[in-house]
């Protein structure tokens, strides 16, 4: 097979991909038992929001903007769903009263951890048959293939 081949197979994979997971039923499938997150869309502002506090800060609206590369408007009617569901709570930023910091309730980490369990069952399904080392190959490539197209275009 040559390159250019490989790339249009490397593309209609990836179409495949995101189709797959824009599927209602996969949706449904990875909210399974969580009751309170409206849409992935809030399951993405839940993981913004928790990959911040991991690195030792405290998220605004314009960070969740920024990290999921949607605007500022769309990141504020996200944020305002899971803190009217309690799954985040906003507060103001004691070093700047204009800024809003967003902080994870224990019923969101609880939401979040169950999504993230669902989608984890799909990913063990999907490759229940696969030797370890074609999975740790995947991620190692996946990890190379995001990090490379990432850098095409920088993030705003």
């Amino acid at each position: 097979m040559s390159r250019d081949q490989d790339l249009i197979r490397v593309d209609e994979l990836l179409l495949r991909l995101v189709r797959s997971v824009r599927r209602p039923s996969y949706r449904q499938r990875i909210l399974e038992g969580v009751s309170r997150i409206p849409g992935t869309e809030a399951l993405r502002v839940l993981r913004a929001v928790e990959l911040r506090e991991q690195r030792g800060t405290r998220p605004s609206i314009s960070d969740v903007a920024g990290d999921l590369e949607i605007e500022q408007s769309t990141a504020s009617r996200a944020v305002n769903a899971v803190v009217e569901r309690g799954l985040v709570v906003r507060a103001p930023d004691a070093d700047d009263l204009r800024r809003a910091v967003l902080q994870l309730t224990e019923a969101g980490r609880a939401a979040l951890g169950t999504a993230t369990a669902n989608r984890m069952a799909v990913i063990e399904e999907s490759t229940a048959d696969w030797q370890a080392a074609d999975l740790h190959d995947l991620a190692r490539l996946l990890e190379r293939f995001v990090a490379r197209y990432e850098a095409v275009e920088p993030p705003f």
